[in-house]
């Protein structure tokens, strides 16, 4: 009692469920083999003629899918939940099937297995996914949880081989950044922090700056500048007014008719030479009493005083002692900054830098081996430590206000990036799907 009953099988003769179910599992795998997994990739030629042939193709493929999936969901219909709904169970199959292959072949793509480029496997096992989705359908748990265990342990598998497939993530992210493993190295320097913050806290690598903003110190330069008088306008303290006239928040004229002119960020002298109106200005940090003596040597520029113009018609010189003279661009003029290099953010910046041995950093500079792979590089505008590592050089370069010892401790105290910090530093690549994005969630975490 409580046993069903032999039936008559839809393709005639008695039939016991457990034939039934293997008739069932047996026609959907051939039918997923046969013409679901092999059918739909073989429309692709059909592209050449137009993506409305494409269509066709794919709807005939899919009504003559459903109408089999309905044929064998009513012959076997006493084995399944669903047998008064063939309709539905076909979708199910289909659909679930079409997931699961899908899936399927990506994953064993992934891992290397090339199933989906193989015709023998893919007639093989091209089924497999709808048998499984099939199976959750059937009658009785035990079935229902053979399926499912089959299903839970092959995405298992899955799961273990995706996370030991392909680039790890860490090397993935180092390619997108185009970036060499070997050269990724991070440091803390006291007193300072990274400009890059994406390490976290202290710990970066490439630029640092002065933690304490008032240790910077104030940009010194001067820039002697010559421009046409506009007509007869005059500004508040009766000097021409200029084409390219600075912004003035202040100005006084003094006993010799040269007009100070102070803005926000600058302050200077404007004189009349001739037709042409000068300008002698300096940054603020630049001393007052040094921009008035400067402007009491203006003269016309030569040769000797800018070796690199063939003709500095136009421009204008001054004479300022500490202070090295170079063309301005534009607008043409003569810039002068400090001959020593102090001032400015650049004097107090520092920089960790990591390029493979083999070039020579003594080029143009003056360099003192201190054993050990250690070699100090002094230039004109910076100085530095350089520390042979292996086949890399770590180079860590400051202003000439960096002190040496600093320098010195950070070289030696740089060291390879953790797979952590470079995970928190580096961006994922972009434009990843959702398996990619599950295999670098797995290789985080195991």
């Amino acid at each position: 009692m409580g046993a069903e009953p032999d039936v008559t099988g839809a393709w005639g003769g008695r039939s016991t469920p457990g034939r039934r179910v293997l008739g069932q599992l047996g026609a959907v795998w051939m039918l997923g083999s046969a013409l679901l997994t092999t059918a739909i990739p073989a429309l692709a030629p059909l592209l050449f003629v137009g993506w409305g042939a494409v269509l066709v193709g794919l709807l005939v493929v899919v009504v003559l899918g459903v109408g089999l999936l309905r044929l064998i969901a009513r012959s076997t219909a006493s084995v399944t939940v669903l047998g008064a709904r063939p309709g539905l169970w076909a979708s199910l199959v289909l659909v679930g099937g079409l997931a699961l292959a899908r899936l399927s072949w990506r994953w064993t793509d992934e891992v290397g297995l090339g199933v989906s480029s193989h015709a023998t496997l893919t007639l093989l096992l091209g089924g497999v996914p709808y048998v499984l989705v099939a199976g959750l359908l059937l009658r009785g748990w035990r079935t229902r949880l053979a399926a499912g265990l089959a299903l839970v342990g092959l995405l298992g598998l899955g799961l273990v081989a995706l996370a030991r497939s392909g680039p790890d993530e860490v090397t993935e992210r180092l390619r997108y950044a185009t970036q060499d493993r070997r050269t990724a190295y991070v440091v803390e320097v006291p007193g300072y922090r990274p400009v890059d913050p994406a390490y976290g806290g202290a710990l970066g690598g490439g630029e640092f700056t002065p933690a304490d903003l008032a240790a910077v110190p104030p940009t010194r330069y001067v820039n002697v500048i010559a421009g046409s008088v506009v007509g007869d306008a005059r500004g508040e303290c009766g000097q021409p007014h200029l084409d390219s006239a600075p912004t003035v928040e202040s100005c006084a004229t003094e006993p010799d008719g040269a007009v100070y002119l102070r803005g926000v960020v600058e302050h200077g002298y404007q004189v009349t030479r001739g037709d042409r109106g000068v300008v002698v200005l300096g940054s603020l940090a630049v001393d007052r009493d040094l921009l008035r003596r400067a402007t009491r040597t203006l003269r016309p520029a030569t040769a000797v005083d800018l070796p690199t113009e063939e003709r500095p018609a136009d421009l204008f010189v001054v004479d300022l002692p500490g202070y090295r003279a170079q063309p301005l661009g534009i607008p043409p003029g003569v810039g002068y900054a400090p001959a020593d290099h102090t001032g400015g953010a650049s004097s107090v910046r520092l920089a960790l830098h990591v390029t493979f041995a083999g070039q020579d950093p003594c080029f143009q500079a003056t360099c003192t081996s201190e054993g050990a792979g250690l070699t100090y590089v002094r230039r004109e505008d910076s100085h530095a430590y350089v520390l042979r590592r292996g086949d890399v050089d770590v180079d860590v370069t400051g202003g000439v206000s960096v002190d040496r010892s600093l320098l010195r401790d950070a070289a030696l105290a740089a060291r390879p990036a953790s797979e952590d910090e470079l995970l928190r530093a580096l961006p994922p690549p972009p434009d990843r799907d959702l398996l990619d994005r599950l295999r670098a969630w797995l290789q985080t975490r195991t």
